[in-house]
């Protein structure tokens, strides 16, 4: 069976963004122990919904080991129409 692909919906789009050395070492990353073989171009940054809430996690795209994990927004890329109105 070929591959399908599931479409995204309208105007929602998340990137994968790139992360440096030094991005990956203040994450307590050591390339040649932790990943041998591995280069920086082998980690992105993204949003992920999980139990407890939105968070920007660095993962290892071909294993997809977590390296770093912060929590987000509360509604991550949701922005409702009250975004901003009420103090933090």
């Amino acid at each position: 069976m070929g591959q399908r692909r599931a479409p995204a919906a309208p105007g929602i789009s998340t990137e994968r963004e790139p992360v440096t050395a030094e991005e990956l070492t203040a994450a307590g990353v050591d390339l040649e122990r932790d990943f041998p073989g591995a280069t920086v171009d082998d980690f992105r940054r993204y949003p992920v919904l999980s139990e407890g809430g939105w968070f920007t996690v660095i993962k290892h795209q071909k294993t997809l080991v977590t390296v770093s994990r912060e929590p987000w927004d509360l509604f991550g890329p949701i922005k409702p129409l009250s975004y901003g109105l009420l103090p933090a």
